[in-house]
């Protein structure tokens, strides 16, 4: 008697293959944003996202009366994940003709959706930035020219503005120039925490749109180790500073827009929250010569401060 045949032996080992392209194409897309971008897994529906706040300068001290103070409050921004997936179905045949091929095509196919899934939600965020519909959790939308300074607490999960506390800017229109970073960087200097201590920042970082990369390589690189600008071509005080292009498709910076930033406070306080990294999942089918591979990620992203970056929208 012949042995029993097994209909789905076909499909023993496909997964290690589909994976480890998932994985290796995923990391490979968010390389590019991970500079300026932190990330953290939750078990929870959702996340408070913890901007700057402290209890402010230490008070002289009489020798025996202790100086009990208050915690000055930033303003906490809530991030919910939300479900993501995409699915394909691989027929024993294709797999048969070309096993290891066909999957870790397959594999890189899923990972790059998940990762351009994630990635243009990013490149949405920034580009938004200017769109005061898309509020953060301080009531403005992320480039605004009046951002509250500190909050009075909470109401529930909503922060209320402290008016006596005043407000900042983060926006600029001005054109992209060593000048105009220069002054980014002067005006990101005088910014204050909710408490009133200076806010220690270094604006590190230039992200231009896709329109403006020329430009950047012009000012940044390392041909510009003398000022293009300066009539003297004296040093560039911004040669060496990195820069990140934020743009792709539709999303993201268009046109003239830029901004700059502090990438080690922008990890800390750009965030993608997860309750799922994206994964690839295996699944049965009822029909023995197909084989069912789903892509999946459980997240959101957003910003919970805006004193470590300074965005520019020209006319």
């Amino acid at each position: 008697m012949n042995p029993t045949v097994n209909p789905s032996a076909w499909k023993i080992d496909n997964y290690k293959f589909v994976e480890k392209a998932f994985d290796l194409t995923y990391a490979d897309r968010m390389n590019k944003l991970a500079p300026i971008l932190g990330d953290r897994t939750i078990k929870s529906i959702d996340m408070q996202l913890t901007g700057s706040g402290g209890y402010g300068e230490l008070q002289p001290y009489d020798g025996n009366n202790l100086n009990m103070v208050e915690k000055h409050r930033g303003f906490n921004t809530i991030l919910t994940p939300q479900e993501f997936s995409s699915s394909v179905a691989l027929g024993r045949k294709q797999v048969l003709i070309d096993k290891s091929g066909e999957c870790r095509k397959t594999g890189a196919v899923l990972g790059n959706a998940a990762a351009m899934t994630v990635y243009l939600h990013v490149l949405r965020t920034i580009g938004g930035a200017f769109n005061e519909e898309k509020k953060g959790g301080d009531g403005v939308s992320w480039a605004n020219a009046a951002h509250p300074v500190a909050s009075k607490g909470s109401e529930g999960r909503t922060f209320v503005a402290d008016e006596e506390a005043g407000t900042f800017s983060n926006l600029m229109t001005a054109t992209l120039s060593v000048s105009a970073i220069t002054d980014a960087q002067s005006k990101a200097n005088r910014f204050v925490t909710p408490d009133g201590l200076p806010f220690l920042c270094e604006m590190d970082t230039l992200l231009v749109s896709p329109e403006l990369e020329a430009t950047a390589k012009k000012l940044l690189g390392d041909d510009a180790r003398l000022d293009p600008e300066s009539a003297n071509h004296g040093a560039n005080p911004v040669h060496g500073m990195k820069y990140i292009v934020i743009g792709g498709g539709s999303d993201g910076f268009t046109g003239k827009q830029w901004a700059v930033c502090d990438r080690r406070l922008m990890k800390e306080l750009f965030m993608i929250v997860y309750n799922t990294r994206p994964e690839v999942l295996e699944s049965e089918l009822d029909n023995p010569l197909k084989q069912l591979f789903t892509a999946y990620a459980d997240f959101a992203v957003g910003w919970g401060d805006a004193r470590q970056i300074i965005f520019s929208n020209p006319n």
